[in-house]
């Protein structure tokens, strides 16, 4: 086997997977009475499609051909077993549960379903880009408590959000962003959880990426303090990009918090050229009054004033933490500004400032995660609430979730990538879809 200089892989697969490949199941998309799925071909026989309730007996078939296939007429609500098979060999069975959760299904991963455990066992950290050519793509990776937690796969839709198809896969990719700049797709990420800060390029829409570029330095263990953050915003501002990064663990009880930067004209694959500001270290004292571990996760935004600021999920609490950045001194340390009221500040949000200046932010308010709302302020500082998108309340907040949105604002619709928990998810934490969603903003 030759080494590989890439970063995508289609599909990735672990040294130890010895078994030939001869189908291999990319995407599924459950749907209320059957399912739809894509496939990978590696022989030239065209399969049988093969699907039963599971733990029944009886299989029933269908012949399939290309690389997709939709099956109608089951039962809602159920589960099913489903592989493909010629007699060249037979794809790795998977699992399913019939129904659909609000919006298109991006992705899903059954929680029994083991093709991804050597990174994770449910979808995460969403991510979605529209780029110059109209496409959209979105990106998702594979979380498991305490798992190695590095694999990312790539979607991309040609008819606004519509339908959706399987790209590649990424790896080591975790917490992974896609930004356009300068004529180039970018994915900054880190490799696994508290692993090294990752970034690559692609010039093909998403099919192909460069050899990825180690910035900073992590650990090796998922159990150990390292680089954290989620699919964070990136931002233009005083001719640099802009980024969150924390360190820490969450075993640990602290996150630091730091900003990324570099100059919006440099080489962005080239790590000497990018900035890690000193480290905000949070106040001891925050522990005890708000029960909070650290601020992660945070939006690095332009005030109106033309500071720079980092707003902050703050621990389980109704607030936020806002720091101020010095955008002429990259190397300086976030400083602390205050601690703002903010009804989403107990999970992932994202802030995004539509052209009339108004900051809109999206995220979960109340206790749970299974209702999206959207605030708007003026100021970063003053939110006000604006309207929920899903309110899912009179379902069991235990399995529930619509989360870690990831935001497009075009006029005044909002593209949601959202993290998903619905029919069948293990804990509302631990997802099984990742689902797109349109919303009109106007009154």
């Amino acid at each position: 086997m030759k080494g590989y200089s890439g970063w995508n892989y289609k599909p990735y697969r672990p040294a130890d997977n010895l078994k030939k490949m001869v189908y291999y199941i990319c995407r599924i998309e459950p749907k209320q009475r059957g399912f739809a799925i894509e496939w990978l071909s590696f022989c030239q026989e065209t399969p049988m499609l093969y699907y039963r309730q599971r733990y029944k007996k009886e299989w029933l078939c269908k012949q399939v051909t290309g690389n997709f296939a939709e099956i109608d007429g089951l039962l809602p609500d159920v589960e099913y077993e489903i592989y493909l098979s010629s007699e060249e060999g037979n794809s790795r069975e998977r699992l399913l549960k019939t129904g659909s959760p609000e919006g298109v299904v991006v992705n899903y991963l059954h929680p029994g379903d083991k093709q991804y455990h050597f990174s994770g066992q449910f979808p995460a950290s969403p991510c979605i880009v529209r780029l110059p050519s109209g496409v959209l793509l979105a990106s998702m990776d594979f979380y498991r408590k305490a798992g190695p937690q590095n694999l990312t796969i790539i979607c991309r839709s040609e008819d606004d959000g519509e339908t959706w198809r399987y790209v590649t896969d990424l790896y080591p990719c975790y917490w992974g962003k896609m930004f356009w700049h300068k004529n180039k797709l970018y994915m900054l990420s880190i490799s696994s959880e508290y692993g090294d800060v990752l970034i690559g390029s692609s010039e093909d829409e998403g099919i192909t990426w460069s050899e990825p570029k180690v910035l900073f330095r992590g650990s090796t263990n998922c159990m150990a303090s390292g680089n954290h953050r989620g699919a964070c915003i990136v931002t233009k501002h005083n001719g640099r990009l802009w980024t969150s990064l924390e360190y820490g663990a969450w075993h640990s009880g602290i996150f630091l918090n730091a900003v990324l930067s570099i100059d919006e004209d440099d080489d962005l694959l080239d790590a000497k050229n990018w900035t890690r500001s000193d480290f905000f270290a949070p106040d001891p004292a925050w522990k005890k009054e708000y029960s909070v571990i650290g601020a992660i996760e945070g939006n690095v935004i332009a005030a109106p004033d033309g500071c720079l600021v980092n707003v902050l999920r703050f621990g389980n609490s109704n607030k936020a933490l806002m720091l101020k950045i010095d955008p002429f001194n990259p190397e300086e340390a976030p400083l602390f500004y205050k601690l703002i009221e903010f009804p989403m500040g107990h999970s992932k949000f994202e802030i995004i400032r539509h052209e009339d200046g108004t900051y809109y932010a999206i995220g979960n308010r109340g206790k749970h995660r299974n209702i999206l709302s959207v605030y708007a302020s003026r100021d970063l500082e003053n939110w006000e609430f604006k309207k929920d998108l899903i309110n899912c309340e009179d379902y069991s907040a235990e399995v529930t979730a619509f989360q870690y949105p990831s935001v497009i604002l075009e006029n005044d619709e909002l593209l949601v990538l959202s993290r998903t928990a619905w029919n069948g998810a293990s804990t509302f934490h631990d997802a099984n879809y990742i689902t797109f969603h349109r919303f009109s903003m106007k009154e």
